[in-house]
């Protein structure tokens, strides 16, 4: 009878071992997921971040947006008296310059 209980000590210690070991890889796994899913998350909102970033007009583009509507209402509305198209363009175009140079520093 002492060699049965011995068995059954050494049975129970083995499955203590393998419901220990289903546990720590149960944790590991787990673990590893939430790591994987946070860095997903991450990524996605660097992305994002990254993508509304590159869609925001940049003070240079104010500046050439508001030369090119000048230019379009001259085309529709005509040049001031006593101004030639060179003169009117070359005005224009060292404005732009002028106020992109100071938005770039």
């Amino acid at each position: 009878m002492p060699a049965m209980a011995g068995q059954v000590w050494v049975s129970l210690i083995s499955l203590g071992g393998v419901v220990l070991g289903g546990l720590l890889s149960y944790l590991v796994q787990h673990r590893t997921q939430l790591s994987a899913e946070r860095a997903e998350q991450q990524r996605q909102q660097s992305a994002l971040s990254e993508a509304r970033r590159a869609e925001r007009p940049l003070p240079v583009h104010d500046a050439a947006r508001a030369y090119f509507l000048d230019l379009n209402r001259t085309v529709w509305e005509g040049l001031p008296d006593g101004e030639s198209v060179r003169d009117y363009l070359e005005g224009n175009r060292l404005a732009f310059l002028d106020a992109a140079r100071a938005v770039m520093g």
